[in-house]
């Protein structure tokens, strides 16, 4: 399982609780409320108490012949009231001790959500320099935008854009975040655009679960929705890394082939675009030359970037990008 799909669940499970301690004081993170519990486990105990107990009754020969006759009927009946009274004593501990275990999971909840936080920040402060890009492009579409940290990049810069993914988890944790999400194919939400549609399109950690096929069919399809100019980045996980991430890469099943940064390149010259560059975000381990150095429509929009050849290898990257504008 890649990090990002492991991540992803992590924050579905945090999120679901995170709206109610934002809006209820008192409350745990876990979204319940503990006075209530306490306020439960009493009813049972009272009601457990109360079962085959005789209500009093006012003063007087007639009310003393009932309370006498009801004292029978309590005493012949004790088989049946006695197990309503254990029931309801295990319902009463039941919940207390149901309470106690939530009360446990706070701590662990609440070093779950900062670490979410932290993967968040991180991942953001990485993929600034791509929003920068997109500055002046509208509309812009994340395609498999997962839990949307890089469309809260593009909404803080003031661009329009909206996020697609098909996992209804991580739609429903973009959503929280209010951004604007829909629940689609990729193919199937590129296939209904209008041609010349888009400002921009951004793909991260995507295109290596496709096939060959599909993977030619994704960007002809980003080409025909994109408008004259329009910008494309395609970010993906680098195949011939020397860090461990790049060889778990390889062997996960579910990257059904790596894609090489020289194939990406070609794919996307040959599908109408123009200015296509292989580049990583910094920090680097091996220093190249910047997009500044390289000259180019793209060379001045950001120094965060930095162009490799592509047969470079980019040995020192984890990930890569494929950056390209519309002819």
């Amino acid at each position: 399982m890649e990090e990002q799909e492991i991540l992803s669940t992590l924050k579905a499970h945090v999120a679901r609780y995170q709206e109610t301690t934002s809006t209820r004081l008192g409350t745990t993170d876990l979204g319940v409320d503990p006075s209530r519990i306490e306020i439960l486990s009493a009813e049972v105990w009272n009601a457990s108490n109360a079962v085959g107990q005789l209500n009093p009754r006012n003063p007087g020969l007639i009310n003393r012949a009932i309370q006498a006759s009801k004292r029978i009927l309590q005493r012949s009946l004790g088989w049946y009231t006695r197990p309503l009274q254990h029931f309801h004593s295990s319902v009463a501990r039941a919940i207390e001790e149901h309470g106690r275990a939530i009360n446990s999971f706070q701590p662990t909840i609440i070093a779950l959500q900062e670490a979410v936080r932290s993967v968040d920040l991180a991942t953001q402060e990485q993929q600034s320099p791509y929003a920068h890009l997109f500055r002046g492009l509208a509309p812009v579409v994340d395609l498999g935008c997962g839990g949307g940290e890089f469309l809260e990049l593009l909404k803080h810069s003031g661009i329009d854009a909206y996020g697609v993914d098909s996992d209804p988890v991580a739609c429903d944790v973009a959503r929280r975040k209010h951004l604007t999400i829909l629940q689609d194919d990729l193919f199937d939400h590129l296939r209904q655009l209008p041609e010349r549609s888009l400002g921009g399109i951004f793909s991260a950690r995507v295109i290596e679960y496709l096939p060959s096929n599909l993977r030619i069919d994704f960007i002809s399809l980003c080409a025909k929705r994109l408008k004259p100019d329009g910008l494309i980045i395609i970010e993906t996980i680098n195949p011939e890394s020397d860090f461990p991430f790049g060889r778990n890469s390889r062997i996960d099943p579910s990257h059904l082939r790596p894609v090489y940064p020289e194939i990406l390149k070609s794919m996307l010259d040959s599908s109408g675009f123009r200015e296509s560059r292989i580049c990583v975000l910094t920090p680097r381990v091996a220093p190249v030359a910047s997009l500044a150095e390289q000259g180019g429509a793209l060379a001045n929009a950001d120094n965060g970037l930095d162009v490799f050849p592509a047969t470079n290898g980019l040995s020192g990257a984890q990930a890569y990008a494929a950056i390209a504008r519309r002819a």
